[in-house]
This record gives structure tokens, sequence and C-alpha cells, in this order.
């Protein structure tokens, strides 16, 4: 009898220790497996941020490779985290694709050209009179192709409810007369400025900037004032001081 208690009393430490050993196992097999799962989750957010720093760098967004995310089949979450990213990514596409498209081309997201003039007088012209319109004959830049040196004129390429330009203008005078200029705008005087030297023995200049709404294919012009009081003299330029007439489009 003592023999068969003790061998009973064995199996039952040995049955224990197997059991304990299943349990202990049966803990780690779940640790790993939520360690796997804790890991497939960086490695998505990983990858995400990935895909959001090569959209950032990219130029051309419509070339960028679709992200593809890792899924676990331990991972009921796994989907839903994907359609996140994925939603995600898509916004920001459109985001950095619409900021480049109004970087490039202004308000509207269409691809526009750029506009944008500068012309200087080449001599002096003598005694202009009044209501004269100043013919800037030197062209040094002219994209768009809106200003002409035959007429003096721009002639606005685009315009609408949020085109604006820049003039820019500066007249210089002979040395004891007076240079009135106004910028007219089809018909209408939108700005204006002079020089005035009546009693100096200097060359009298003056410049200003206006900023106006155009519509397309409004001309705009620089002439002399049509006041018959003011006395208009020389309209002065050379390699030392230059009349000069400009514009571009914001």
């Amino acid at each position: 009898m003592v023999v068969i208690f003790v061998l009973f009393t064995i199996c039952c430490i040995n049955f224990d220790s197997v059991s304990c050993s299943d349990d202990r196992i049966s803990r780690l097999e779940k640790l790993v497996e939520a360690q796997n799962i804790k890991i497939d989750r960086l490695e998505n957010k990983l990858l995400s941020c990935k895909a959001c720093i090569d959209i950032q760098r990219s130029n051309n967004t419509s070339s960028l490779l679709s992200h593809q995310t890792l899924t676990s089949p331990n991972d009921n979450n796994q989907e839903a985290e994907k359609d996140k990213v994925d939603v995600s990514n898509n916004r920001l596409l459109k985001d950095l694709d619409r900021n480049r498209r109004l970087l490039v081309s202004g308000t509207n997201g269409d691809s526009l050209p750029i506009i944008a003039f500068h012309a200087y007088l080449s001599k002096t012209e003598i005694d202009p009179g009044h209501h004269h319109t100043i013919i800037f004959d030197s062209v040094l830049a002219n994209s768009g192709n809106g200003y002409s040196n035959n007429t003096g004129a721009f002639t606005a390429p685009l315009g609408g409810m949020y085109v604006m330009y820049v003039f820019a203008f500066t007249v210089v005078g002979y040395q004891g007369t007076r240079m009135p200029v106004q910028l007219v705008v089809n018909s209408n005087i939108v700005g204006a400025t002079a020089g005035d030297s009546l009693s100096s023995t200097l060359y009298p200049s003056s410049s200003t900037v206006v900023v106006i709404h155009l519509n397309q294919n409004d001309a705009c012009f620089l002439r002399t004032t049509t006041t018959t009081g003011w006395n208009v003299g020389n309209l002065y330029s050379s390699d030392w001081s230059r009349s000069s007439f400009s514009a571009w489009k914001l």
C-alpha cells in the first residue's frame, strides 16, 4: 500500500507540473500574439508617415504610388485603420495638389501665364505738350505680350473679378520745368504724379505705384496732363536717369 501511495503521489506531482507548463506556454503564446499585433500596428504607422513624407517631397502628386498597409489576420481593427490611412492620404494629396495649383497660377486654380512688362524711353522727348500719350519705345520685358511700343498702351490679356495689376512709373523732367503725367485706363484717370523743377536747376524725378482691378482688354497708358495750367516741359531719359513704365499681374 505504501508503494502504491508513493507512486500515485509522484504521478500527481508530475501531472501538476505538466499542467503548469501548459498554462505557461499558453500565456506565452498569447503574449507573443499580442506583441505581434502591436508590431503590425507600429509598422502600419511607420509606413503611413513615410507615405506622407514622400507626398510632401514630390513635385507631381499625380505620380505618387498608392500606399499599401500591412494587415494581420489576428487583428479585427486592421481594416478600419487601413481605411483611415487611405482617407488621410487622399485628403493630403488633394490639399497638396490644390496648394500647388494656387501657387503656380493664382486664385482660380487654372494654369495662367505670367503677365508683366517693363519699358523705358530710349531718349529725351522734346516738348511733348498737353494730352500727349507717352510711348516707351525700349522694351526689356513683355511676358504675355500686353504692352505695345507702337501705341504706348498696355492691353490686359487677362481680367476678371479677382484679377489685379500693379503699375509703376517714373518720369524725369528737364531743368526749370514741370512734367505732370497721368495713368489712364481706357478714359479714366487712375493715377498721377509730377516732377517739378521750376525753381531749381535739377532734373525733377517722380515715381508712383498704382494697384488696380482690370477687365480683359482694358487699355492702360501714360499721358501728359490735360490741364493747361501746368507747364509741360521736356521728358528726360538717358542712361543717367530713365523715364519708365512697368506693370505686372498679381
